[in-house]
């Protein structure tokens, strides 16, 4: 297309040249030896522009025929590299779709053939995906250390074949073995989220809490994790770390947590039972009341009457703190009940269970309320929450009792006393009810060997 546009600048200029110097008289004269011509300017500027034209149309000839052979070679490169992107295509289309088999083929098939850098890295990571899902993991190895070695002059394309080894490592369980790879990722991008995400991952496979938990944070901070699934993180793996670590790493890891973490039930929970160990019952009042003050939790609330008679008048001003707010909570009233009772605050701790019962009706404050009333020494009214208690714990009602409790048949107990065997005189009748009731449980009965501790075949 410039090609056209030149020769048309080319005549036009030619026609401007020709419309100028129509009228001119002025003449070229070219003398060889004893010769002279004469021609006009006009013929002599036409003759040198078509002199120009072919010379420059035989030139370009040349060029062409010279580069003939490095034409047919682009020619065919661009042929080949237009097949291996169709078969790249292709197999990462067959792979998405979750046919890992066809995809390794072509994958590998374009790993043998291709030449190119890029598509052969690009290629040899989709491949090993594929093997990863086929369980091929010796040949996905081999995949990724060829294309590991092949990206060594480009960091960015090593990262890349680092982290997806480290992904498929992590599918298969080996998060040791993933770390290694994704240190070299996070060395290369200190900024990859990606990698900072597979990284979260190794850790928590790797049981390291404390990396895990710092690396959550960095991800709540670019937004890539929420709240909610931090507090997750915190709620299982921090309360596994807080039990099982010593008590001075588990005291350092929750202090460095801030109050919304320390909030965690389980966290609340556990650090609470550490402190409780070292008799330190202040402090565990204190991990139970930070996560109390955000939110009212039964496990808490059932751990925090656990607490020594020193401890119990501190817990009952603060219990009533917590009723201020919300005073119509059952958990809350049967809590503050019991610690009434534990302090022997009877007048207290009968309004607070009576108050809580009206609202919702539990087991356990029918039983607190037992407990109050045998200590008062009134032991019917104690019998009677005692029972509305068994009642409540299982939940069955009276009338459904006279249901499930089936009279006894007794019409085939023996004449004698029950510790007196006579196996002489057995009765007829007795003795066909037997053997019709025990081919009758056979019968309806005959997978009960399911059921048995011995093997099927032991079964007589």
């Amino acid at each position: 297309m410039r090609a056209i546009i030149k020769l048309a600048i080319l005549f036009g200029l030619a026609i401007l040249a020709v419309f100028f110097l129509k009228d001119n008289n002025d003449v070229v004269m070219l003398i060889t030896g004893d010769e002279r011509r004469t021609v006009s300017l006009l013929t002599a500027l036409l003759f040198l522009i078509v002199l120009f034209g072919i010379a420059y149309i035989l030139v370009r000839l040349i060029v062409r025929v010279i580069e003939l052979p490095k034409t047919f070679s682009n020619w065919s490169e661009k042929r080949h590299a237009e097949k291996e992107v169709t078969l790249l295509e292709r197999g990462w289309i067959e792979l998405l779709e979750g046919r890992s088999d066809k995809a390794e083929k072509d994958l590998l098939s374009l790993v043998d053939k291709t030449d190119n850098f890029k598509r052969k890295i690009l290629a040899s990571m989709a491949a090993a995906r594929a093997a990863h899902d086929l369980s091929h993991f010796d040949r996905r190895d081999s995949l990724l250390a060829e294309a590991r070695q092949k990206a060594k002059t480009n960091p960015r394309f090593e990262s890349a074949v680092a982290l997806v080894q480290a992904e498929l490592l992590l599918e298969q369980g080996k998060g040791f073995e993933a770390l290694d790879h994704l240190e070299f990722a996070i060395k290369v991008d200190a900024k990859n989220t990606h990698a900072q995400g597979l990284l979260l991952r190794a850790y928590r496979q790797t049981g390291m809490t404390l990396k895990m938990v710092d690396t959550a944070r960095q991800l709540v901070r670019k937004n890539l994790l929420t709240e909610e699934e931090l507090r997750s993180l915190l709620d299982h793996y921090g309360a596994i770390y807080v039990a099982n670590a010593s008590f001075e790493e588990a005291k350092d890891f929750y202090d460095k947590l801030s109050r919304d973490e320390k909030a965690v039930p389980s966290i609340a929970l556990t650090m609470a039972a550490r402190f409780e160990q070292l008799e330190d019952f202040r402090n565990a009042g204190e991990a139970l009341e930070i996560a109390l003050n955000q939110k009212i939790d039964s496990r808490l609330l059932a751990q925090y009457v656990k607490c020594p008679s020193s401890e119990v008048s501190a817990r009952i001003s603060q219990a009533q703190r917590w009723l201020a707010v919300d005073e119509n909570n059952p958990e809350l009233l049967v809590t503050l009940g019991q610690l009434c009772l534990m302090d022997k605050l009877w007048g207290q701790a009968e309004r607070y269970l009576n108050k809580s019962l009206s609202i919702y009706e539990t087991s356990k404050a029918h039983a607190l309320l037992g407990i109050l009333n045998d200590r008062q020494g009134r032991q019917q009214e104690a019998i009677r929450h005692w029972r509305l208690a068994s009642s409540s714990a299982v939940a069955i009602s009276a009338a459904e009792v006279a249901g499930v409790l089936v009279a006894a048949d007794t019409s085939n107990d023996p004449t004698t006393p029950p510790d007196v065997k006579n196996l002489d005189k057995l009765e007829d009748r007795f003795l066909a009810n037997k053997v019709e009731t025990g081919r009758g449980i056979i019968e309806s009965n005959s997978d009960d060997y399911l059921f048995d501790s011995a093997p099927p075949t032991l079964q007589k």
